[in-house]
Order: structure tokens, then sequence, then C-alpha cells
């Protein structure tokens, strides 16, 4: 069923016309690296990357302290587990 508003040639008037990204994006949306979801992303696999975005992030600072005591303690049981598989195979 045609709208009865719409009349031939209403496609050229521009000014008429919504723009396309105002109809895909929201307005206000973060970008990728302010989201939450990539920033606990990137701290799982690639820590570097992902404490970075946190202490540059808008998150509180308790919640940055507690990603990086995260890290530390990740890293550090990943070390004394590399060097206990290593004492193992000797």
């Amino acid at each position: 069923m045609a709208d009865d508003s719409r009349r031939p040639g209403d496609w050229q008037r521009k000014d008429l016309r919504q723009d396309a990204n105002d109809l895909m994006e929201e307005p206000n949306q973060k970008k990728w690296h302010q989201q939450t979801f990539w920033i606990i992303f990137l701290l799982l696999v690639f820590w570097p990357v992902g404490i970075v975005l946190v202490w540059r992030s808008d998150w509180h600072i308790v919640a940055k302290v507690l990603a990086s005591a995260y890290v530390v303690v990740a890293v550090y049981v990943s070390y004394n587990m590399s060097l206990a598989v290593q004492a193992m195979g000797r």
C-alpha cells in the first residue's frame, strides 16, 4: 500500500531524505575500544592491550585496580606454571 504523502520525484529532494548513517548507527555509541565487551575480551586474550584499554576507559578506579590485579596474578601464575612444567621435564 502506498503512502499518500509521497509524490513522484520525492527521491530527488535531497533535503527530505534521511541520512543513511542516522539509520544504521546510534548517535552516542562508544567506539569499539571503549566498549566493555572488547576491553574484557582483550584482557583475557591479549592482556597488554587490554590493560591499556582498561586504564584509558571510563571505568571506576576500583574496577581498574581489580583488572590490573587480575592481570598481575594471571601472569604470575602462568610464569610459575611454566617453571613447574620445565622442572618436571628434567
